[in-house]
C-alpha cells in the first residue's frame, strides 16, 4: 500500500496531465463528429431544396384573348395593263372624263374664314400671362382674347364652323356666343347683339351669329369684337388658332 501511495505521490502530476490530454482528445473527437454530422444534414437539405426548385409547378394556361387590330401585310399593287388603242371618239370621251375633278374629293378639314373681319390685324392682341392696362376698368389685367375693329351693327360670322355650345349675357363682355369646332376648340364671340341662335345648332363660316354690339369691359376702346379661344380650358391666342 505504501508503494502505491509513493508511486502516486511521485507520478501524480504526470498522471493528471495525461488525464487532461485524454479528456481534451475525447472532447475534440466528439466536437468533430458533431460538425461532420451537421455538415451532412445541411448538404442533404440543400440538395432537396435544389431538387424542389428545379421542378416547374406553374400550370399551363390557354390564351383566350389574342392580340387584335394587328395590321395585315400589304402587297404591292399589280401593274395595270395598258389599254388597247381605242377610236378617236372614245379617246376624246376618256380625255374629257379624266379632266373633270373628282366628285368624291373630301372637303378641307379647316375651311378658311369667310368674313373679312378675321383677316385684319387685331387692334388689341392676346397678352397671355402679361398684364396690360384696361382703360375702361382702370386696372392692370391679362387680355385673354384679341380685339378686331368692326363697326357697330356689322354682321359677324364665325372663324370656324361647329356647334353652338352656349349663348349667355355677361356683365363685362355683353352677349357671348360660344362655338365648339370639330377639333374641340372653344371660340367665344363677345359683345354681340341681335343673336337668335340656340345651343345645339350647327353653324358654318357663312352663318351670321349676330351683329357687333357693345362690350362693357372695353367700352372706351373703338368699336370692335372681342374674340377668345380656349383649348382644353386653356386660353390660346386666337391669331395662332385661326
Amino acid at each position: 500500500m505504501n508503494h502505491i501511495k509513493s508511486f502516486f505521490k511521485e507520478k501524480g502530476l504526470y498522471l493528471f496531465c495525461l488525464a487532461l490530454v485524454f479528456a481534451a482528445t475525447a472532447a475534440g473527437i466528439l466536437a468533430l463528429r458533431r460538425v461532420v454530422t451537421n455538415m451532412s444534414e445541411l448538404t442533404q437539405l440543400r440538395k432537396d431544396a435544389l431538387q424542389e426548385e428545379s421542378q416547374w409547378t406553374q400550370p399551363d394556361t390557354t390564351v383566350d384573348n389574342p392580340a387584335s387590330n394587328v395590321p395585315k401585310p400589304t402587297t404591292a399593287p399589280s401593274a395595270v395593263p395598258s389599254a388597247p388603242p381605242a377610236s378617236s371618239g372614245a379617246s376624246s370621251a376618256s380625255a374629257s372624263a379624266s379632266a373633270e375633278p373628282s366628285a368624291t374629293a373630301a372637303p378641307s378639314a379647316q375651311p378658311a374664314a369667310s368674313s373679312a373681319l378675321w383677316q385684319t390685324e387685331p387692334i388689341a392682341a392676346f397678352s397671355g400671362e402679361e398684364l396690360v392696362y384696361n382703360e375702361t376698368l382702370g386696372d392692370w389685367r391679362t387680355h385673354n382674347g384679341a380685339d378686331y375693329a368692326a363697326k357697330a351693327g356689322e354682321d359677324v360670322s364665325p372663324v370656324r364652323g361647329g356647334t353652338v355650345t352656349a349663348v349667355t349675357e355677361d356683365a363685362l363682355w355683353g352677349t357671348v356666343v360660344e362655338i365648339t369646332d370639330q377639333n374641340e376648340v372653344l371660340w367665344r364671340y363677345c359683345g354681340l347683339t341681335n343673336v337668335s341662335l340656340q345651343p345645339g345648332e350647327g353653324v358654318t363660316t357663312a352663318t351670321t351669329l349676330g351683329k357687333v354690339g357693345s362690350i362693357p369691359a372695353e367700352s372706351k376702346a373703338e368699336s370692335h369684337l372681342h374674340l377668345e379661344c380656349l383649348e382644353k380650358d386653356a386660353y390660346k391666342d386666337p391669331e395662332s388658332m385661326k
